[in-house]
């Protein structure tokens, strides 16, 4: 079983590699050295502007073999290249830059007569960037020009390298989706294994479960900020975290890893006192490191971080081996964690320092290592449970077998007790089949008081209480994704008339009629008809603009319209005013703002006469 789970998450977490393999008309132009000539300047004396830059002589840059710009050092120096790239393709092109850690970069593009600059980095606010992604992209200019002639000012504290490249928008989203799938991959794994932990905890409350949660929690956070994602949605507003907590929360996962192999040696470490005190001071070291990070400058806190981890993973690496050989005991599990947590570590380091030239493709495979540590730990974790209750089963099988050893001295109580144990025995399984019946007709009534609380009693929609939840969900929908959400608000024209001529019971089937015409015209599951009060209806449409919603709008109008409605010996035809509302949700939209527009769109449509829909935007036209 635990090896069918570890086959398949590596299945799922491989399978996004290949996720842009599959598109045949995206554009990549990968900028490096063979290609493209590098020059740069540097000058830590002085500033430059973009005009002073493009002055400087040929003589006063250099080239990349005269230049290092990679390493784990503070870095100020502006690079230029030349490129030639692809006009006649259809699409938007960009410029790539596939490293989420760089601080802060000023890019200038020129391309015939036309000019573009961004500013960019992890110590930029998301909101500064062109575009809100990990990887960074700019639009390059809209010119006929195949020369694009590029300028980046880059300031650094630590990772130096710069992976650039020319892609397409098909190319760039595509990029961006599946780096999505790959990051909600890795979170549903991670919240698997929380939720796995929690279980455990719960029947067995130890020190181990706890690290491991560590593990997890310090350990989801620095692959997301490893990965970007951090900065764009964990705290887009306040760069200045991600250097701050980046280099302690890297060593506190290593602690966490440290705790966790202490504690699962911590039987056979008895042994062998002297790695069990290297482990020991190791974990405080790490320990006692970690907060210290917070207080120092961010370069110097990287740099200490990534010697602390060498050291560590040398530690442990030299721990581990001397103990396989003096004990003899091979724990397959944890050398595979450990093995897994180094080469992810490492290759991370290589890539982002520029310390030596790595293929993309390696981040990956680097990120899957990374989460795969998490599932070796939790199978570590959870062999362990599975073996401590088999030792408990096997514990209680040989008290079992010492009872009925005793039991064999004593056949013939053994015997006069036999009915009596049968007799219970049938007592047991009527009362466990009687609670059985009960427990599935309270499940049964559960479904449908569950039903019943989300549901119109009169006309089957959903209720007021599901629209106000729904509508909470969507707007965090539409502001996640930044899709349009729109809002229809339904009123029975005249309908107090239909109560006061022909009844309540007839205004009744009304209401259900309208009900039921609204439900057929939508197809989609996720839209949603609610009965907001009285003879008024609200329906939810996701993902969908004011054009399509005005549509749909307009369809259920018509065929209420044109529809009889049949109540005893009474036949009419009733009309509805439908207000359309429709917002992109961002963080300044208040929360009754959508209903707001919608309610007066449809106060705009009683007051054009009726029959009729009308929208925000012609409600507010009709006021200026």
């Amino acid at each position: 079983m635990l090896k069918k789970l570890v086959q398949l998450s590596l299945i799922l977490l491989f399978s996004v590699c290949n996720f842009n393999a599959w598109a045949n008309d995206n554009i990549r132009q990968t900028i490096d050295n063979e290609s493209t000539t590098f020059k740069y300047f540097t000058n830590n004396d002085r500033s430059y502007s973009i005009e002073q830059i493009r002055k400087l002589g040929a003589e006063q840059w250099i080239t990349t073999s005269e230049f290092n710009p990679y390493g784990l050092v503070n870095r100020h120096y502006w690079l230029h290249l030349t490129i030639q790239v692809n006009t006649t393709d259809t699409h938007p092109l960009y410029l790539e830059i596939a490293n989420p850690l760089v601080d802060h970069i000023e890019i200038y593009l020129f391309k015939g007569d036309q000019k573009r600059h961004y500013t960019a980095g992890d110590k930029i606010k998301t909101i500064a960037r062109p575009i809100a992604t990990p990887v960074l992209y700019f639009p390059l200019p809209n010119s006929a020009e195949s020369q694009l002639d590029i300028y980046i000012e880059y300031r650094d504290d630590s990772a130096s390298f710069l992976p650039l490249a020319i892609t397409n928008s098909k190319e760039s989203f595509e990029q961006v989706n599946g780096h999505g799938i790959f990051t909600g991959m890795i979170i549903g794994l991670i919240l698997i294994l929380l939720l796995l932990a929690m279980m455990l905890y719960k029947h067995e409350k130890s020190r181990l479960i706890q690290y491991f949660v560590g593990l997890l929690v310090f350990g989801t956070i620095t692959i997301l900020a490893l990965e970007g994602v951090a900065s764009v949605y964990l705290w887009p507003a306040l760069p200045w975290l991600q250097n701050l907590t980046f280099p302690s929360l890297f060593l506190l996962t290593l602690w966490c890893a440290i705790e966790l192999t202490r504690t699962l040696l911590a039987e056979h470490l008895v042994e062998s006192t002297a790695t069990e005190k290297t482990l020991y001071w190791l974990s405080r070291a790490v320990l006692v490191i970690s907060p210290i990070l917070f207080a120092i400058p961010a370069f110097i806190a990287i740099i200490v971080s990534v010697i602390v981890m060498c050291i560590s993973l040398i530690v442990m690496s030299t721990a581990l081996i001397l103990f396989t050989l003096k004990s003899k005991i091979i724990k397959p599990w944890l050398l595979a964690s450990w093995s897994v947590f180094i080469i992810s570590l490492t290759l991370k380091t290589l890539y982002f320092s520029g310390l030596t030239a790595l293929p993309a493709q390696l981040m990956t495979v680097a990120t899957i290592c990374y989460c795969l540590q998490f599932i070796l730990w939790g199978t570590i974790i959870l062999q362990r449970y599975i073996n401590r209750n088999q030792e408990t089963n096997t514990k209680n099988d040989k008290l079992v077998a010492e009872l009925v050893i005793k039991g064999k001295e004593s056949d013939e109580k053994i015997s006069e007790n036999h009915l009596e144990h049968l007799n219970l025995e049938a007592l047991v399984n009527e009362r466990t089949f009687e609670l059985n019946v009960t427990l599935r007709e309270l499940q049964e009534t559960n479904r449908q008081l569950e039903e019943q609380a989300t549901n119109d009693a009169l006309t089957g929609v959903k209720n007021r209480s599901f629209f106000d939840q729904r509508l909470q969900a969507e707007y965090r929908l539409s502001r996640r994704q930044h899709t349009p959400i729109s809002l229809l608000l339904l009123d029975a024209d005249k309908f107090k008339n239909v109560n006061d001529t022909y009844g309540h019971l007839t205004g009744d089937k009304v209401l259900i009629e309208i009900s039921k015409i609204a439900s057929r015209v939508l197809k989609r599951p996720n839209d949603y008809v609610c009965r907001y009060g009285g003879e008024e209806f609200a329906i939810l449409l996701s993902n969908t603009d004011e054009k399509g919603a005005i549509k749909v709008a307009e369809v259920i109008r018509q065929q209420i319209e044109k529809t009889t409605i049949k109540s005893d010996d009474v036949s009419l035809n009733v009309s509805v005013s439908i207000g359309v509302s429709t917002l992109m949700i961002d963080s300044e939209t208040m929360d009754d703002q959508l209903f707001d527009e919608a309610d007066k769109a449809l106060y705009h449509a009683k007051e054009s006469g009726r029959n009729k829909v009308k929208s925000y935007q012609e409600f507010t036209l009709s006021n200026n």
